[in-house]
């Protein structure tokens, strides 16, 4: 099939990270393709080393290099792209990606010319993790991707828009201009939840196809559980906002297992049985071999602190 008469906007906000072998590789399949294309890039304010290092992709042809004077976090960042975007549909992937297969673009594409309906169209291809054990005290974010987000596309597509994933998705710009990201959610985390059940409200399931690219962050356990802590805020903040919070509630674990306790008044049962073992819970999760359920209480003490 010949893609010569599509057009995509390939949108990746920037922080903290070296994106020029992930633009020489889009770039090189896009041009195989000849197709009308662009990437944007925006940085949001990262360090000055980075900022000189991916400056210089804006001279390459069909790519433009945007940065913001202050941080302004990912939903600012993603709204900017989509507005700078001149083709009717958008590739959206995060930074610290890498490509996992010659035919990235073209499984997107190919799926634009199968799609019944080109005009609403939401696309999810997948995240895939590096089978490499990353080093210690870098773990649990490394295993909680290969245990939890590391899913195929039938898995995926069970709970279609409450499994969506803003890493690496396609949209009809169209279709992003009538919800886009809330820029209520400054912090980090649940913004794709949010965005998955706006995307519900006005009628438009996501389609999940197996098309993923390779998550190649390597984030200290530290920041990781700092970044879980801002997600819960952003849950919180969620609930508030959503027209259907038992729907929420329902398909998201986490509320719905706090939801639980609370009906059966076993939140103060529970917040003492962790405070007793909080300290070897912590050092569990900074050790060689973290487990994903103690981090999962970890996550439930945090929420029960807030709610």
């Amino acid at each position: 099939m010949t893609h010569n008469n599509i057009g995509i906007s390939i949108l990746i906000g920037i922080y903290n990270w070296d994106v020029t072998r992930l633009i020489a590789d889009l770039s090189k399949q896009a041009d195989h393709l000849n197709i009308n294309y662009e990437i944007i890039l925006l940085d949001d304010a990262s360090d000055r080393d980075y900022q000189l290092t991916n400056a210089k992709l804006d001279f390459l042809p069909n790519v433009t290099y945007l940065q913001n004077c202050f941080n302004v976090g990912r939903s600012v960042v993603r709204n900017t792209l989509a507005s700078k975007a001149h083709y009717p549909y958008l590739i959206f992937m995060d930074c610290d990606v890498s490509v996992c297969c010659d035919h990235y673009i073209s499984n997107y594409l190919e799926t634009i010319k199968i799609a019944e309906n080109k005009e609403r169209l939401a696309v999810a291809g997948g995240v895939v993790y590096s089978s490499t054990r990353p080093p210690h005290g870098k773990i649990l974010r490394w295993q909680y991707g290969r245990k939890k987000e590391q899913k195929n596309a039938t898995e995926r597509s069970k709970n279609p828009n409450y499994s969506f994933s803003t890493v690496n998705f396609l949209i009809s710009k169209n279709v992003f201009e009538e919800v886009e990201f809330d820029e209520d959610l400054a912090k980090y985390g649940h913004e794709d939840t949010l965005f998955g059940i706006h995307l519900l409200e006005k009628g438009i399931v996501v389609e999940h196809i197996h098309n993923p690219i390779q998550h190649d962050v390597l984030c200290s356990t530290e920041r990781f559980l700092t970044q879980t802590q801002h997600s819960i805020d952003n849950l919180l903040l969620i609930s508030e906002k959503v027209k259907n919070k038992s729907e929420l509630i329902k398909n998201t674990k986490l509320l719905h297992t706090y939801e639980k306790l609370k009906n059966q008044h076993k939140i103060k049962w529970f917040m003492k049985g962790y405070q007793l073992f909080s300290s070897l819970i912590e050092k569990n999760l900074n050790s060689a071999h973290p487990s994903i359920f103690l981090y999962n209480l970890y996550k439930l003490h945090y929420l029960c602190q807030h709610a």
